[in-house]
């Protein structure tokens, strides 16, 4: 990738995270704008909780120009997942993970399930004993055992328990410094509602967060007056260096300096021009609606995008809905995996030294 380019992206990748995602209750009156920070600061607090959830994307050809378009467009309509499971984070540099779910496309359901725990990862999902040659999979886990040497070798290094603590800091402190600049325009409080949560009734306060052609423009803007923050340029670093573990700060430094003397008025006008070209923005939007309960935590999130893209006489869309419902926010969750033997699991390191693969 362009050196020039790379630390844009995570910057931009940063930014969009911190605007979608989004302290107990105190008894004072807050306005819309304080209760929707004590939420998203709260929400990069939450290590563990359980979930479920589902989403549907659909692709739909806009023109009639292009039939090999439009026969993409029906490989890849009406998929929907489905899914649920459980993150114990309570020591949030090593996370564990259970999760199982269900794809739907094309007629074709698609069973998985997963447990990433300390030294492994197990995956369950009976395609692959097709696809990887093994009829063994067709019922046991793939093992990925993350204390082998295999996966320890230089260029599969993991990160240094000391770099990903800096890193867990430095993201929760940027999410202080976003907050400083957010705009009001971003968010809609559409009052008080109560909705179900894991079979309980949960009173909550309704916010959805909208971003459309205005909102992207002022995400733009803000980048000059974040870049000048020291914490946020860390941040840009380490994300850089985890695909690039030989750049240096000082590099990174300068390509951002680099950037910060062109990125004017004159920049934002081009780079909106740029996406007028390839997105029709009066039909494209992406909102996110958050419920948050009593003490302040997000226990449903409600994704809700219709992306149209257009070049010449060709354009298609992109919708996008789904659903995220929390419970037991930071509470003690016990993830019970199965014990992982030859009978009911393969190791990835045996199908990768087979003959054939």
């Amino acid at each position: 990738m362009n050196r020039n380019k790379r630390w844009v992206i995570g910057a931009l990748l940063v930014l969009s995270l911190l605007v979608f995602v989004g302290c107990s209750n105190d008894g004072e009156e807050l306005s819309d704008m304080e209760i929707f920070e004590k939420a998203f600061m709260q929400n990069l607090e939450r290590h563990s909780f359980e979930f479920t959830g589902e989403m549907g994307l659909k692709m739909e050809d806009l023109s009639t120009q292009n039939q090999a378009l439009g026969s993409m467009m029906g490989m890849f309509n009406n998929i929907g997942m489905s899914f649920e499971g459980m993150i114990d984070g309570e020591d949030q540099l090593n996370p564990e993970v259970y999760m199982s779910g269900q794809i739907n496309a094309g007629g074709f359901g698609v069973a998985l399930e997963m447990y990433m725990l300390e030294e492994q990862i197990a995956i369950k999902a009976p395609m692959m004993a097709q696809f990887m040659g093994d009829q063994r999979l067709a019922e046991g886990y793939l093992l990925i055992d993350l204390d082998d040497d295999f996966y320890n070798q230089e260029g599969m290094e993991q990160m240094d328990p000391q770099d990903r603590e800096e890193l867990l800091g430095m993201f929760k402190q940027f999410g202080e410094i976003y907050m400083e600049i957010v705009e009001e325009e971003f968010i809609t409080n559409n009052g008080e509602t109560e909705i179900t949560i894991n079979d309980d009734d949960v009173a909550v306060k309704e916010f959805e967060v909208y971003m459309g052609r205005a909102e992207i423009r002022m995400v733009l803007e803000s980048i000059p007056e974040i870049l000048e923050d020291e914490s946020f340029r860390e941040l840009i670093f380490e994300t850089v260096r985890m695909s690039d573990t030989g750049v240096s700060p000082e590099e990174v430094e300068a390509e951002m300096d680099e950037f910060m003397e062109d990125f004017d008025q004159d920049k934002i006008d081009e780079l909106m021009e740029e996406l007028d070209r390839v997105l029709d923005f009066e039909e494209s939007y992406f909102s996110m609606t958050l419920y948050i309960d009593e003490d302040y935590r997000i226990v449903r999130e409600e994704y809700d995008a219709n992306i149209v893209f257009q070049q010449d006489q060709e354009a298609f869309s992109l919708q996008i809905a789904g659903t995220m419902d929390y419970w037991n926010i930071n509470e003690d969750i016990n993830i019970e995996a199965p014990e992982f033997t030859d009978e009911n699991s393969v190791p990835m390191q045996e199908l990768m030294f087979a003959p054939g693969f």
